[in-house]
């Protein structure tokens, strides 16, 4: 595994190795040169069995707000979607990119059985979801010129996020 500092990355990439999704974890600090451009590189690379080919840009989020409702925050910078448009296209058909949001929450005083879809990872349990990249910008707002930030509004992102598993299927059902 990469030594990440950021503790959602390297949540995420704990978990695609635990359930043995081949990937590449990319070097975030040297960016591509692409003609004049600087390039921001994706965190990941997903190869799963039986699907698209994944780029992926990793984004941390907190689960639930102040009153312990999931608050479904989303936003991300226009570098991160202007990088990911740009290496989907370079990559071609064969890949689909993606943005994996890492919802992470303390663990519970009485912690819920092992199979209640989180991963637990350095005392925090993440639920990891995912969003086609066209799906996000064909429904962004802008958070403000100045940030330089993005969002979905919560209703339409809810409607259209998966959990990452669904986006990495391993094997066929054959029921």
């Amino acid at each position: 595994m990469a030594r990440r500092s950021n503790h959602y990355e390297a949540a995420f990439e704990g978990f695609i190795r635990s359930i043995r999704v081949p990937c590449v974890a990319v070097d975030e600090a040297k960016r591509a040169i692409c003609g004049d451009d600087v390039l921001k590189n994706p965190d990941f690379l997903l190869y799963p069995r039986f699907g698209s080919n994944l780029v992926v840009e990793v984004k941390g989020k907190r689960a639930k707000n102040s009153r312990g409702r999931r608050a479904w925050e989303n936003w991300v910078t226009t570098d991160d979607l202007d990088g990911l448009v740009r290496w989907q296209a370079m990559f071609g058909p064969g890949f689909r990119a993606v943005l994996a949001f890492a919802y992470a929450e303390p663990i519970g005083a009485f912690p819920l059985p092992r199979d209640n879809g989180a991963y637990e990872f350095r005392g925090l349990e993440y639920r990891f979801w995912a969003v086609g990249l066209d799906d996000y910008i064909a429904h962004l707002r802008s958070r403000g010129p100045a940030w330089k930030a993005v969002a979905m509004a919560r209703r339409a992102f809810r409607r259209r996020v998966r959990p990452l598993l669904e986006w990495l299927p391993m094997s066929y059902d054959w029921s």
